[in-house]
């Protein structure tokens, strides 16, 4: 009887061993499936850039580094990362989430080094189908002044080499274009100022957008969180907001020194903004309620989300800051256009604008919810779009917001924004009202000094929606600034910035002419295009002479009056294919393989490089699109 008794209770063993999953190693099956950092430790060098990645996570991740001044986050997405080096040194970049109701951290160590120097490169002997750099000759060394402006240090002279790729046929697309509109492109700092790709910019762009170094969260940084919160308790709530300047500057005194201009991009946005900006005093995890009481700060405001009488002057502090630096430090000549809003609509809604407002609360006579920008309801909510969860005001608690930083992290989901749940739709007015106020101010104080002779376009810049939205969201903007600063027929919204990611020309077309026609500016702000080669070119080469058409010096341009703005700028948002910051796009420059070790040469012109050369005139030869 206990032999049966053991053989049976021996089967059972056996019998669930069996059906367990097996895991080599001693590790589990739950230990497996644990959420991991891929990779835990990454080395890269200055101006480069590597993904990390959370494994077995399928909710947001927040990402935060501890030496912003060593290593910039970028392109962060639900459960990933870009990490691109700045400096020379060591970081540790943190990937918080939650699991069981609890706050987890994930840590990868991140080793920044100084950019390899690329060897002189020789004479290309291989054989391949595309042309080949040969070895330059009488090459000037490069040397250092040592009160010139910061430069990286050239690792090859590109500008003097009359065989990179992207030089045929020879001609430069933005003085091709130049009397038409300014022809600029997107890119990062490391890529306007370091290597070939830097050289290819100042060769054929006039203008530069920064992709993310001028955005909130790059201006307001993790490193200066703390100083705001010590400035706020030590000055009452009212001391200045602290901004990082150091990266603006490095692009500003680039673009200045390079004759190249800037469209600044963008100062509203509801993604890729820091928390504790929209906080009472500014804490987000920087102090603990403990050392409020220790230091005698108010514990009730502690984690709670900013009034709107606060964030009003939070608003007006940031950009008037970045605008006052700009023309204090000489650059008021090279940001020509700023987005002062980005995508507001975000998806299309019904605006519709009080022609007989008497102030500013009823300039916009109604909105429709449709899950944006403008919902019935302010509130950041957490849960997602139409996924429920609790909106978050001013008068929400500190753990109602806490968790509302957790679920959303710094990218609340597209239709939620912090601007909105602490300002209603005031922030969308009061956003131009600030940006007008502080360009008439510092342009006069200093135009003397530097001689500045132009003032700015501000833009409202969005993806494609129906050409009536947009001019509404424009005079209700130059309507309620209007009221609100007690002048008549101002331009506070001089402008609207069409996006352009894959449309069709006639959609584009209608848009353009509805705008341009209703006496606003019109900035090509983020060209580019899913299709590939020859399809590709084609279509880029119909939408530039569109955009030539509807110039003031186009032929639709011309038949209109003196008045008439029209296309003024033409951004490709990109340069090479496989650069895009997550667009399944195409750009006009395609990787290339020199054949050589150090790979001196990586940027060859597409069809659609040449196709656009041609809807300006430019003969390239036997092919034309």
């Amino acid at each position: 009887m206990k032999m049966r008794k053991t053989c049976a209770a021996l089967s059972v063993v056996l019998t669930v061993a069996v059906t367990l999953p097996f895991v080599s190693d001693g590790v589990s099956a739950d230990a497996a499936k644990k959420p991991a950092l891929k990779p835990k430790k990454i080395s890269v060098e200055v101006g480069k850039s590597k993904k990390i990645t959370v494994k077995n996570y399928k909710k947001k991740v927040t990402w935060k580094a501890d030496k912003p001044k060593i290593v910039k986050l970028s392109a962060k997405k639900k459960t990933s990362v870009k990490v691109t080096g700045k400096k020379k040194g060591t970081a540790k970049v943190t990937a918080t989430y939650k699991q069981g109701g609890k706050n987890k951290k994930l840590v990868c160590k991140v080793t920044v080094k100084d950019a390899a120097v690329a060897p002189t490169p020789q004479t290309n002997t291989q054989q391949s189908p595309q042309p080949q750099p040969q070895q330059p000759t009488n090459a000037p060394v490069p040397t250092e002044d040592p009160n010139a402006t910061p430069q990286p240090t050239p690792t090859f002279d590109y500008d003097a080499y009359e065989d990179c790729l992207w030089k045929q046929p020879g001609d430069h697309i933005k003085d091709v274009f130049s009397k038409y509109f300014k022809v600029g492109v997107s890119t990062g700092l490391g890529d306007l100022r370091f290597g070939e790709c830097a050289a290819l910019i100042r060769y054929h762009f006039a203008s530069i957008t920064m992709g993310n170094e001028t955005k909130l969260e790059s201006m307001i940084t993790d490193e200066v969180s703390k100083k705001n919160v010590d400035n706020y308790y030590a000055t009452n709530g009212d001391g200045h907001v602290v901004i990082d300047f150091e990266n603006l500057e490095k692009i500003l005194s680039y673009c200045k020194e390079k004759g190249i201009k800037m469209r600044y991009h963008a100062f509203v946005w509801h993604s890729q903004v820091q928390p504790y900006f929209f906080l009472q005093d500014y804490n987000w995890q920087d102090y603990e309620l403990s050392e409020y009481e220790e230091k005698n700060w108010d514990t009730s405001n502690y984690h709670k989300l900013a009034d709107k009488e606060t964030m009003k002057k939070r608003l007006n502090d940031y950009i008037s800051q970045v605008i006052e630096y700009i023309y204090s430090h000489g650059y008021g000549d090279v940001v020509y256009a700023y987005d002062v809003i980005n995508e507001a609509n975000n998806g299309g809604i019904s605006c519709y604008v009080n022609e007989n407002a008497t102030s500013a609360d009823e300039a916009l006579a109604s909105s429709g919810d449709n899950s944006n920008m403008f919902k019935t309801n302010p509130g950041v909510t957490t849960g997602g779009a139409g996924g429920g969860g609790k909106s978050v005001t001013a008068d929400s608690s500190p753990e109602e917001v806490e968790d509302m930083f957790y679920s959303e992290g710094r990218v609340p989901d597209g239709s939620h924004s912090y601007w909105y749940a602490t300002m209603g739709t005031d922030y969308l007015y009061l956003s131009f009202l600030y940006a007008h106020n502080a360009v008439e101010k510092y342009y006069e104080q200093y135009k003397g000094q530097f001689g500045y002779t132009e003032k700015p376009s501000l833009i409202y810049n969005d993806y494609n929606q129906k050409e009536g939205e947009h001019i509404n969201l424009a005079k209700y903007i130059n309507l309620a600034c209007n009221l609100e600063n007690g002048t008549s027929g101002v331009k506070y919204c001089n402008g609207i910035g069409l996006q352009s990611h894959s449309v069709a020309e006639s959609t584009q077309e209608r848009m353009i002419k509805a705008i341009a026609d209703a006496g606003l500016e019109v900035q090509i702000t983020e060209l580019d295009e899913g299709l590939t080669g020859d399809s590709q070119a084609s279509k880029l080469k119909k939408q530039y002479q569109i955009y030539m058409n509807y110039s003031k010096n186009g032929d639709y341009g011309k038949q209109q009056g003196d008045d008439y703005i029209g296309v003024t700028s033409v951004t490709n948002w990109g340069l090479r294919d496989g650069d895009g910051g997550g667009w399944d796009a195409n750009y006009i420059f395609e990787p290339y393989d020199d054949g050589l070790e150090e790979h001196i040469l990586e940027y060859a012109p597409k069809p659609a490089y040449f196709a656009i050369l041609q809807a300006g005139g430019v003969d390239c030869g036997d092919k034309v699109y």
